[in-house]
Order: structure tokens, then sequence, then C-alpha cells
């Protein structure tokens, strides 16, 4: 497993007078979500202005990109994983955070993943990272993502292992979702429950047991 640890830093700095054109791209594919807060949390419904369950948001993100593309190098395939320990009130700039990235992303696709991630190409993970006040790691790591119907597994060996599940309107298949919500992955999220919710990087500190707890899943669509 490699690693590396950076602090944040300021992507604006000018190092010459040459202005480089805008770097364009996209991420598409399937995401999930386990936080530590009961069902259905607080945060969603008070959009980030209300205080989660608890006194810190624990929140692992995996994304799996079935359609990506920085200035045509593909990024196709790759998951990464997007962990946050954020205040109870979710729009106060205090989050502390750290990304795991697919293994088998060559040199170049780490480096546009890396800098998508960290925000310095717009988009939603921009205004994510405006919270962020530490970025305490980046890994390589291998990570599977699973989708089976209402169900939507993610693990990353001795490190992360989720299990989430739709939750259904009972006497129907149709599932509960919440919809227009100010979210990063969408306006709409399916409700669920983490039947696993295992985070372990006491390296990092974050270590916690989110099953039982509150899940989403949906589709996603970034692009700068």
């Amino acid at each position: 497993m490699k690693s590396d640890v950076i602090g944040v830093s300021d992507t604006n700095c000018n190092h010459g007078s040459d202005i480089l054109p805008p770097m364009t791209w996209h991420l598409k594919g399937e995401f999930l979500e386990n936080c530590n807060c009961e069902v259905l949390c607080p945060c969603i419904v008070s959009g980030d202005e209300g205080p989660g369950t608890y006194e810190r948001c624990l929140v692992p993100t995996v994304c799996r990109i079935d359609d990506g593309e920085l200035d045509g190098l593909r990024l196709d395939g790759l998951c990464f994983v997007h962990v946050v320990d954020a205040p109870a009130v979710m729009s106060l700039p205090d989050w502390r955070a750290a990304f795991y990235l697919d293994e088998r992303a060559t040199p170049e696709q780490r480096e546009a993943l890396r800098a998508i991630l960290i925000g310095e190409l717009g988009g939603p993970p921009a205004a994510m990272a405006a919270l962020t006040i530490e970025v305490v790691g980046f890994r390589d790591v291998p990570i599977h993502f699973e989708v089976d119907g209402r169900r939507r597994r993610a693990s990353v060996p001795d490190l992360l292992d989720i299990e989430i599940e739709g939750l259904s309107v009972p006497g129907s298949e149709n599932l509960y979702e919440i919809v227009n919500v100010r979210h990063p992955f969408g306006d709409s999220l399916p409700l669920a429950r983490a039947e696993r919710g295992r985070m372990h990087d006491p390296e990092l500190g974050f270590v916690w047991d989110n099953t039982g707890r509150n899940a989403h899943f949906r589709r996603f669509s970034w692009s700068d």
C-alpha cells in the first residue's frame, strides 16, 4: 500500500506569465456513502446547516467511474474512496479528509484523479475542498465496488468493508427516496442502511463502525 501525506496548500499561485488553457474533465458512475448518523441523516434534510446525529460526522464515500476523462486521458473503470471526519454541521469548514485511489491507475491517471479530487479543477470536488482544512493523505489501494439490485458493496482489504441496502416502501419494491436535496452527488438520494460499515485506518485516525447507520447511493455525474 503506497502512502503519502500532504497538507492543504494554495493552488492558485502564479508561477509565470504563461496562461495555460483550462483543463476539461468529467466523471460519471456509481457512488455509495455510509455515515454514522441514524437513518435518516439530519444533515440531508437541513441542507448541511443543522447538526448530524453525533458530534462528528464520519463519512466514507466510494465511487466507481464508468465514464471518466481529463483532457483526453481516460479514467474509465477506476475507483476511489473519499473519507471525511467533519463537524456535526457539515457546512462548517472543519473537514479532515483522506483519499484512497485505485491501485490499478497509471501514474498519469493517478495524478489526474488527484487534481480533480483535491478541487484544483473545479466542479463538486472544489466545493468540498473549500470545507477541508486538512488532507491527511493519499493512498493507492485495491478497491472493489459491486452493484447488485438495491445493494451496493465496497471494500478495501484490511481497511474498509461496506455493504448497504436500499430501504423499500412497505408492500412495494419502490425505494424510499428524498428529492430536492443539496448534495455533491445529486439532488435526489435513495435511502439505505448499512449492513456492514467498517473503516479501519489507525495510521490516519479513521477508525469506526457505521454498521446499521445511514447510507445512500445513486448514479452520479461530475464535470468542471
